[in-house]
């Protein structure tokens, strides 16, 4: 029996070996042998309480996401996704560097026995880790959307006005702010809103969402909104006398003409102008300009408030000194006004009448003697002659110091002789009336009951003089 074993034993050596080459060109010819790179590998994290625990958090900085070179039969290779890999980090292997090594293995054991992992892209996972810290941040308040026309949202009024963050220290250095948004689409009274707070970045990220370790201790916050009416008031300023000082208003000027304010409807239905107070205003010697400042809020009456960004108007008053000027007036351009029914009026005084004006240069030199404008006014008179101040249509700003007189004759019109043409003096354009009668009865008769032209004149200019001295 050895000896038929022994028989042919180098034949039957390669014989076998012959076989098993032969098979093994056979497989391989068949699925032979393959290396591939599998990627996008996500790395689990394990035992990151270990962190945690300590009131700590923890960012990925590198290793999330890994790569790995494997060899084996090309058509379990070819089929292998990132999926049929495991890859974990235990954060109880932490090194003082921060970093976990990565463990990667293949979920199938069969294609574990097959298959070699012959390196990774990663082998250790790497953290940034820092404390968490609390920090107390304003509420801000924002609103989306459109009020109703002519409301605003006046108010709002916040269930806690500051909120607790709790994030990493580099997140706090990046925080801008912590708001909620109120919706104000049409709305015209008030109304009450529960908003979500939100907390963004620098960069305008919302960072709760963004899951960047942010928490706040109010997730939402009741808001209680006050919505008012809207309203553009004139201002006006009260009317303004004596100055003093022999000084003359020559122009007023409103930083603003008029305000927006907004209070309840009903409220500002009655508010029809703002009136600026000026009484007990005086100015210095040489003072040519005056300003006064009020603050808005103070003229604005109860239940309106300003919607507006002046807060206060400046009321500038220019001045300029009150001179004199005197005008000598022709009596026959002085007009006759208002003369009675049936009656005819002439003036009997001749020459001329002296005028003294007041008020400021720059008005005073626009005046002469063919530009003023006289008259008297016969109202309430009948028949006689009778002694009656001139009247003159004046400027705003300009004013007359002295009285005039001139004699008037107001005599009835059918008494009047229609053959004498001789007439007394005409009047001015304002005059309603001319005489056309004077017979020599009515001018006696105006002789005896008045003074002579001449001596009227006379009486006239010392009597302004007079005044003149007096004033």
């Amino acid at each position: 029996m050895e000896k038929k074993w022994n028989d042919n034993l180098i034949l039957k050596v390669l014989s076998v070996v012959m076989a098993i080459l032969i098979w093994i060109v056979v497989v391989n010819i068949e699925d032979p042998s393959k290396t591939r790179t599998i990627t996008g590998i996500k790395v689990e994290v394990e035992n990151d309480t270990v962190i945690t625990e300590n009131n700590q958090v923890y960012t990925i900085t590198e290793g999330q996401l890994i790569s790995v070179k494997v060899t084996g039969p090309r058509t379990i290779v070819d089929s292998l996704r990132a999926d049929d890999f495991v890859a974990t980090a235990d954060f109880k292997d932490l090194s003082v560097a921060n970093s976990v090594p990565i463990n990667v293995e293949l979920k199938e054991y069969e294609n574990q026995q097959r298959v070699t992992i012959n390196e990774k892209s990663n082998n250790t996972l790497r953290l940034e880790i820092e404390d968490l810290e609390e920090q107390t941040y304003h509420v801000q308040v924002k609103y989306t959307g459109t009020v109703a026309e002519s409301y605003v949202v006046a108010e709002t009024k916040l269930e806690t006005e500051q909120v607790k963050v709790t994030a990493p220290e580099s997140v706090h250095d990046s925080i801008k702010e912590v708001s909620v948004s109120v919706n104000i689409n049409d709305v015209s009274q008030d109304f009450e809103q529960i908003v979500p707070v939100k907390v963004y970045n620098d960069k305008g990220v919302e960072l709760i969402q963004a899951d960047n370790h942010v928490t706040t201790d109010k997730t939402q916050i009741k808001t209680s909104n006050v919505v008012y009416y809207t309203k553009k008031v004139p201002v006006s300023y009260e009317e303004i006398n004596e100055i003093g000082n022999n000084m003359e208003v020559a122009e007023v000027q409103l930083s603003s003409t008029e305000l927006n304010v907004m209070g309840r409807k009903e409220t500002l239905d009655q508010l029809s102008q703002i009136v600026l107070p000026t009484e007990g205003i005086t100015s210095d010697q040489n003072q040519n300009e005056l300003q006064m400042v009020y603050d808005v809020k103070e003229l604005l009456p109860n239940g309106v408030y300003l919607n507006d960004s002046v807060e206060t108007i400046t009321l500038t008053i220019t001045l300029e000194e009150i001179t004199d000027k005197t005008i000598s007036l022709n009596v026959a351009n002085i007009g006759i006004r208002n003369i009675p029914n049936g009656m005819d009026a002439s003036i009997v005084t001749t020459g001329k009448v002296s005028i003294t004006l007041r008020g400021t240069k720059q008005l005073l030199d626009e005046i002469n003697a063919d530009s003023v404008n006289a008259y008297v006014s016969l109202k309430n008179l009948g028949e006689g002659v009778f002694r009656v101040p001139v009247e003159i249509s004046l400027n705003d700003g300009i004013r007359m110091i002295s009285e005039v007189y001139v004699d008037v004759n107001i005599r009835d019109a059918q008494n009047e002789n229609p053959n004498n043409n001789t007439t007394g003096n005409e009047p001015g354009t304002d005059q309603t009336t001319t005489d056309s009668t004077s017979g020599q009865e009515n001018s006696s008769s105006a002789e005896e009951e008045s003074t002579t032209p001449e001596e009227t004149e006379t009486t006239t200019e010392e009597s302004e003089s007079s005044e003149q001295e007096e004033t």
